[in-house]
């Protein structure tokens, strides 16, 4: 019985497909898409990111990645999301040690004291000297010419076009997978690291097509803060943004924010 990846290339070879060509038009390396149809899972990225490289692999040779998902899960290879474990508190300084040290501390500060009143007494009786300036010697007055200056008319401020459209300015806070269309043209896929920055400009819409990673981004829209898309290691397909439903997406004051 053909194994997953096996059935996978086989759909491929079928439709005369080339790796090369699969990995040009989806921007995903090729070295991944062989891994995926040899079953070698240990070369690839993580786990929510195999997702979504199988994802698209589905769809670009035309099968149901809903159908393929369910083979893949049965098989073991996509498991539950983790949640990610708050860290552990750390242990308070021990207090026995500021004990041993604060004799030793209020000692040094004492003299400090000591020696500022002394410095400040000595100051108070010393005769004080009072220096006079010298007067300048005495000058004619000099005859006066009023000279104008040309008055310079200010360069008038360059008018900038106003934007109608959709930007999405996006900041990688963790690694994630990302494949954006806007106005059906694809404009951004591939793998971000974090402290990466991505932006994308539609006239009518912004379609968010695959995001592998969907608590690991934020995201300002037209400016405005965005909401949270979801948890850290969740997979989103298929969120469009437009025009008409663009406040859907922008996060309000009792909105979540990424670290809630």
């Amino acid at each position: 019985m053909a194994s997953l990846g096996q059935e996978l290339k086989k759909q491929r070879e079928s439709r005369n497909i080339s790796i090369d060509e699969m990995a040009s038009s989806t921007k995903i390396v090729g070295r991944y898409l062989e891994a995926l149809e040899q079953d070698r899972f240990d070369a690839m990225p993580g786990g929510f990111f195999v997702k979504g490289i199988l994802g698209t692999y589905a769809r670009y040779v035309g099968l149901d990645e809903t159908e393929i998902f369910e083979k893949y899960r049965e098989a073991g290879v996509l498991e539950e999301e983790a949640r990610t474990k708050a860290p552990a508190a750390r242990p308070l300084p021990d207090a026995g040690g500021k004990r041993k040290i604060m004799p030793w501390v209020i000692a040094g500060v004492s003299v400090l004291v000591v020696i500022a009143v002394f410095s400040v007494l000595s100051r108070s009786r010393r005769p004080r000297i009072t220096r006079h300036a010298p007067q300048p010697a005495a000058t004619l007055p000099q005859a006066r010419t009023k000279t104008t200056p040309p008055v310079e008319k200010p360069a008038p401020a360059p008018v900038k076009a106003e934007w109608k459209g959709l930007t999405m300015d996006i900041s990688f806070q963790e690694q994630t997978w990302l494949q954006i269309y806007a106005d059906g043209a694809l404009k951004i896929y591939g793998l971000f690291p974090p402290g990466e920055k991505a932006q994308v400009q539609a006239e009518k819409e912004i379609l968010v097509a695959v995001v592998g990673n969907a608590g690991g981004m934020t995201f300002l829209l037209n400016g405005q803060p965005g909401k949270v898309l979801g948890r850290t290691g969740e997979v989103l397909n298929n969120v469009r943004i437009n025009v008409d439903n663009i406040k859907d997406f922008l996060r309000g004051k009792d909105s979540p924010g990424p670290s809630d």
